[in-house]
């Protein structure tokens, strides 16, 4: 037998065989990679939730959900969790979605990432009340803060108000609300508000105040709107407002009339389209903004003491005929009380009665003891009467803008109904425009306007 020689180099070779072998074993027996196919559901709207960014752990892979709510991830390892952001998630305070892979070592088939719930979210912010059915289980929340941007402020009066809608077929409209307070944290709470349809909501007492704004419909049960709220008077109770009117291309506006809520003056936009409101109430605002030819189109602001100098609003053009183009040019301009009116009516945040609604009653009276929010109380004429709000207290009168006494023989009373033209109908002094708004009121406002002053032009 020939004996073994170690061959130059032979060693080194036999070495190298030996790692790449240990190497191969290593990455075998390492974190094998995985494949992850799954969904962002949003469970409140009962919709997919598109845009999520859903991210692999431990990998740190991530992917963003697409127009159906998939998402695929390939991992380098194992995914044992998946967490999802959503900017939808973070406005209800909802923060991360996770979801956690089952035990064992079969594939992760179809994972979901979704919100909690309505019947969760009821049960930790509701309970122990029950979830009303017929449409009327939804919630609104929020967060109340100061002007000075940091304080959250506790105890004040907040109101929800809303259009029930009891059907398809249902022309009458009714307005809903519902009252509670802020707890020690400047947090509200609504349960069981209507689940579709816009709502309004205000905060006050008798040294803050914020503006009666939009709580938008959406396709979700559960809603959030924060509010900031103004001192009455003194440090912060105004600030300056400066922006912008552009239309749907980004073009600067002029000519644009602007208002926030219904008190501050009007201003028009310059020809870069900005305008500057000097002193505007601090607190959550609805700024309006208008022109001939272009949709009227209304934004939140919530002010602060500080002000602010970079509002947009975006007004959109629409089609206007020759007919139309004409009628406006050689029209004089609607008063003020008319035009605010027209926003009101749009902005739907009160109980409105047309000339046409009286017509079906044979006297003022009769109409208004089928309004809702308020009851006419006859004295010792049956042509005189006053109005009392739901709790039965004295209704504030306002008659084309002036406020009147509500008695017995008040003008109400003695106006014929076929001069009127339009009624407004507050439940509260909170919900009515801040302008018809009187300190320490707590009942009802009622905002009378004949055909002679409406249609009076300046």
């Amino acid at each position: 037998m020939r004996p073994f020689r170690c061959v130059p180099g032979s060693f080194l070779f036999v070495t190298a065989l030996m790692l790449i072998g240990a190497l191969r074993a290593d990455a075998q027996s390492g974190p094998a990679a995985d494949t992850v196919r799954g969904l962002a559901y949003d469970s409140l709207s009962w919709q997919p939730l598109a845009g999520a960014l859903v991210t692999a752990e431990p990998g740190g892979e991530s992917a963003v959900s697409d127009s159906a709510g998939r998402f695929f991830i390939v991992s380098s390892r194992r995914v044992d969790r998946l967490v999802a952001f959503h900017e939808r998630t973070d406005r209800l305070g909802l923060g991360e979605l996770v979801a956690t892979r089952p035990e064992g070592p079969d594939a992760w088939a179809r994972p979901i990432v979704s919100t909690p719930g309505i019947n969760t979210i009821w049960a930790r912010l509701c309970a122990p009340a029950r979830r009303p059915g017929g449409g009327n289980g939804g919630i609104v929340f929020g967060s109340i803060l100061a002007a000075d941007g940091t304080t959250r402020v506790a105890g004040l009066g907040v109101v929800l108000q809303w259009e029930s809608v009891r059907s398809l077929a249902d022309t009458l409209k009714r307005m809903e609300s519902i009252t509670t307070r802020s707890d020690s944290l400047g947090n509200y709470v609504f349960c069981g508000v209507q689940d579709f349809g816009p709502a309004a909501v205000v905060a006050s007492s008798s040294s803050w105040r914020s503006g009666n704004v939009l709580v938008e419909a959406t396709p979700s049960s559960v809603r959030r709107r924060d509010l900031v709220v103004g001192p009455t008077e003194g440090v912060g109770a105004f600030a300056a407002v400066q922006g912008r009117v552009v239309d749907e291309s980004g073009a600067s506006v002029a000519g644009a009339t602007v208002s926030i809520d219904g008190f501050v003056a009007d201003i028009a936009s310059g020809p870069n389209g900005r305008f500057t409101l000097p002193a505007v109430p601090t607190g959550s605002r609805m700024v309006t903004a208008r022109r001939v030819g272009f949709l009227t189109n209304a934004v939140i602001l919530d002010l602060t003491a500080k002000g602010t100098t970079d509002l947009e609003i975006a007004i959109e053009r629409t089609a206007v005929t020759n007919l139309e183009r004409v009628v406006t040019r050689d029209a004089r301009p609607l008063s003020r009380d008319a035009r605010e009116l027209d926003e009101r009516k749009v902005a739907n945040k009160g109980r409105f009665l047309d000339s046409t609604y009286f017509l079906g009653y044979p006297s003022t009276r009769l109409a208004l003891s089928a309004a809702p929010g308020i009851r006419p109380q006859v004295g010792r004429a049956p042509s005189d009467f006053v109005l009392r709000g739901r709790s039965d207290c004295l209704a504030t009168l306002w008659v084309n803008g002036v406020r009147e006494p509500n008695e017995f023989d008040s003008m109400l009373s003695r106006l014929p109904k076929d001069a009127l033209a339009a009624m407004e109908i507050y439940p509260s002094e909170n919900m009515a425009p801040s302008r018809f708004q009187t300190p320490g009121n707590t009942c009802a406002v009622v905002l009378v306007w004949t055909k002679a002053h409406i249609n009076a032009r300046r």
